[in-house]
């Protein structure tokens, strides 16, 4: 008998493999493949069995006269069995001058040696992988072993319930070399490596077999073993990438993606160094500023299973799996995907986005007709942890997730330097810095007041605070960047929806106090209804913190009483560019996570409900806001308090000598005109004996049949004294009524018409 070391060994069998264009791949296993690039893909296996049987798809089976030929050839040959062992024994020539790291076992979960691969690189710099099997006759057999693939790493699934499938055994065991951290070396690895957090506390196997055949492998042992959830870590390729749904279907395990762009060099894998672009030095330390390991995960858990029918077609039920991955939400008309809640999409984007994860075009009735607990609203609640939340009465996703950027240690005095240049103010200074250290790093706070920044110089870091630095602290996600029109003139506010942070890049109202009443609700409104396009309104907390930019002194109207927004000044020289750009740089190197750290150390932060501080550049905006008929009334009341004179007015017919003298163009009110009468020096009636302790009651003046404020000057106050003194200290109804009625009478006679040369204020009263 002839021990058989290939199928080729039996000229018979390569015969008829020669014609069909097949290959020995195991010891009883041909195939027939096709190249793809750098890959290839299965067309036809044909199985070989000791007694010459051979099985072979349609169309290539062997002819009457091989299948005789072989089955009488076969019968003269022996047929070894694979042999598991514990540790290499015999080792084939070709490793005794190979570089052990070219070198995989490949062990079973109980740690037996299933089969070895040999990594062999080319002149060219291609590279092959050359299987190895060990038999019963104590040889070692360049070939797979027979049945689906093992994975490379199975016996660690004992110890983890997640799991990283890389594509290959080179980055599976690197990254499980760095995780387990075994050596010094290993550990500093971990420590440096970018995602090294997310990549512990996990196994890491390695699938074999090329991108474009994963069904080779035997994926079902996973979900056996305990595996609860999987992370798919492709090449940066186009196979790599494409294997993705086939190995998912194989699962029956919560999945995701891990991708690689354009960022990172065709073909990588995680053995292989990031570039070098993703990493700063500053302060002697070295940052990672590439993307996050969180931005690059995509969800692909398989959909669907569908179950035989014998009268018709198969029916289509979703897989328990992706039941728990996602959920219908009733009052947006919305689905949201509950690990990573950022994807909210419509019926018609979600069942395109999961074609290639189901069975079905219309994944998304299913996931209706699926109950899965109800999910009434949508929130977004920064101040609570979990995904499924109560707010208010009824269950509700919460849509917040946090920033990506990671809190490091580091010297954060460029930061420092930065807004002393930024905010020349100490006093004003330190509270921005409370203002951001609380955005940052107090997401449970809402702050109820924003802040605006004016320059009238461009380009001196107004953006630099709002889109580089606070907006990626905060998470982009969690940022909105209207422009005014979208604030003032649209009907839309998916800007403000779900957000932290709203960057409005220029603002200004000029004479239009549009933008600031609209802007007021969005500061302290506890709740918002949210109007998207093509979507259902409704209603949200508001979560949103507001931070306005412009280059014009007239950037927004403002009230005398605002209490929504702090307005510090800004430096109008700008800093030199070296500057800028060593901050940039510092940036760019690990200051947004110094800066994070900072914030989470800062410790004065804002109270709930605190109001904006007054700033001497707030006190001039909202002068400013005041129109041309306020100021003129101003001048005009305080030119008759230095008059002497002893003359009452009432707010409605400043008013309206104001609209005369304006031909009606005038937005003003009889109470902004008593106001700016007030600002004159003029006393209120009214506030003048509520202040007084007189009881609280209407103290308008009845004119012409019409109740009106009265403004008394300094003089003419002090000559009502008594009479003042009498309302105040009634002890009785009758009392208070007869001194009231006295006190109104001497009003009414003192109002007359009055054209004092002083501020020249022509008034005609109708009384």
């Amino acid at each position: 008998m002839n021990k058989i070391i290939s199928l080729d060994d039996i000229s018979s069998v390569r015969a008829y493999l020669l014609r069909i264009g097949a290959e020995p791949r195991s010891l009883r296993t041909a195939v027939v493949k096709e190249m793809h690039g750098k890959y290839w893909r299965d067309i036809a296996v044909v199985n070989v069995q000791p007694d010459g049987q051979v099985k072979a798809p349609v169309g290539m089976e062997p002819t009457d006269q091989e299948a005789a030929v072989i089955k009488a050839e076969c019968a003269d040959f022996t047929w070894p069995q694979l042999k598991l062992i514990k540790r290499v024994i015999n080792p084939p020539k070709q490793w005794a001058s190979a570089d052990p790291d070219t070198l995989f076992e490949f062990l079973d979960i109980e740690g037996n040696i299933i089969m070895a691969q040999q990594r062999i690189n080319d002149r060219q710099g291609g590279k092959a992988y050359m299987p190895w099997t060990y038999w019963d006759d104590d040889e070692w057999r360049m070939m797979e072993p027979e049945g689906r693939l093992p994975f490379w790493g199975a016996d660690q699934l004992h110890d983890h319930s997640t799991v990283f499938i890389h594509e290959g055994a080179k980055a599976a065991r690197h990254v499980r070399r760095m995780v387990e951290g075994n050596t010094p070396a290993a550990r500093q690895m971990l420590k440096e490596h970018p995602w090294g957090e997310e990549l512990s506390h996990a196994a890491h196997i390695g699938w074999i077999g090329g991108a474009l055949s994963p069904v080779r492998t035997d994926w079902s042992q996973l979900k056996k073993l305990g595996i609860k959830r999987a992370y798919i870590v492709s090449d940066n390729d186009e196979p790599g990438i494409a294997a993705v749904p086939a190995i998912s279907y194989q699962l029956r395990l919560p999945t995701f993606h891990l991708q690689f762009t354009s960022e990172w060099p065709a073909a990588f894998d995680l053995a292989d160094p990031f570039p070098k672009k993703m990493f700063k030095k500053t302060g002697g330390a070295t940052y990672y500023i590439g993307p996050s390991f969180r931005s690059c995960l995509h969800p692909a858990t398989w959909a669907t299973d569908q179950i035989p029918n014998k009268k018709g077609k198969p029916s289509t039920n979703l897989r328990e799996d992706f039941k728990n991955m996602w959920t219908y939400v009733e009052e947006a008309d919305m689905f949201v995907c509950k690990e990573m809640p950022e994807i909210l999409r419509p019926e018609a984007i979600v069942n395109k986005m999961l074609a290639a994860f189901s069975h079905t075009n219309n994944t998304s009735l299913l996931m209706v007709k699926s109950y899965q607990g109800r999910n009434t609203k949508l929130c977004y609640r920064p101040d609570i942890l979990g995904r499924i939340v109560t707010d208010k009465t009824t269950s509700a996703v919460n849509l917040h997730t946090p920033t990506h950027i990671k809190s490091v240690p580091g010297d954060a005095t460029p930061w420092h330097e930065f807004l002393t240049y930024l905010f020349p103010i100490e006093e004003e200074r330190a509270e921005v810095m409370r203002w951001c250290a609380t955005l940052v790093a107090r997401p449970e706070i809402k702050m109820h007041y924003g802040m605006l920044l004016v320059s009238e110089t461009q380009g001196v870091g107004k953006t630099t605070l709002g889109a580089n630095i606070l907006a990626p602290l905060v998470g982009d996600h969690n940022v909105g960047f209207p422009s005014e029109t979208d604030i003032v003139d649209s009907q839309f506010n998916s800007w403000i929806a779900h957000k932290r942070l709203i960057i409005i890049g220029e603002i200004y109202s000029g004479h239009s106090w549009k933008a600031y009443n609209r802007l007021k609700s969005y500061i302290t409104d506890k709740e918002i209804d949210c109007n998207q396009k093509y979507q259902r309104t409704y209603r949200v907390e508001n979560w949103a913190h507001i931070l306005a930019s412009s280059n014009s002194r007239k950037a927004l109207k403002m009230e005398e009483t605002d209490r929504r927004w702090f307005y510090p000044m800004v430096a109008e020289v700008k800093w030199a560019r070296e500057k800028f750009s060593a901050f940039h740089e510092w940036l760019a190197s690990g200051g947004l996570q110094i800066i994070r750290h900072w914030a989470e150390h800062h410790g004065n932060y804002v109270a709930v409900g605190e109001q904006a501080p007054m700033t001497q550049s707030k006190k001039e905006m909202i002068s400013a806001s005041k129109s041309d008929a306020y100021h003129n009334c101003c001048e005009a009341a305080a030119a008759l308090c230095s008059s002497g004179a002893s003359i009452a007015l009432t707010s409605k017919d400043v008013l309206h000598w104001a609209r005369f003298h304006t031909h009606g163009l005038l937005h003003e009110t009889p109470e902004s005109m008593g106001k700016a009468l007030a600002e004159g020096g003029l006393v209120s009636l009214q506030h003048s004996l509520i202040e007084s302790g007189a009881k609280q009651d209407r103290y308008q003046v009845k004119i012409a049949g019409d109740h009106r404020y009265v403004y008394l000057t300094p003089a003419l106050a002090n000559d009502f004294e008594e009479r003042l003194i009498a309302v105040v200290n009634a002890v009785n109804d009758g009392e208070w009524h007869a001194a009231r009625a006295e006190l109104f009478a001497a009003v009414r006679g003192t109002l007359r018409k009055w054209n004092g040369a002083a501020g020249g204020f022509p008034l005609a009263w109708p009384f």
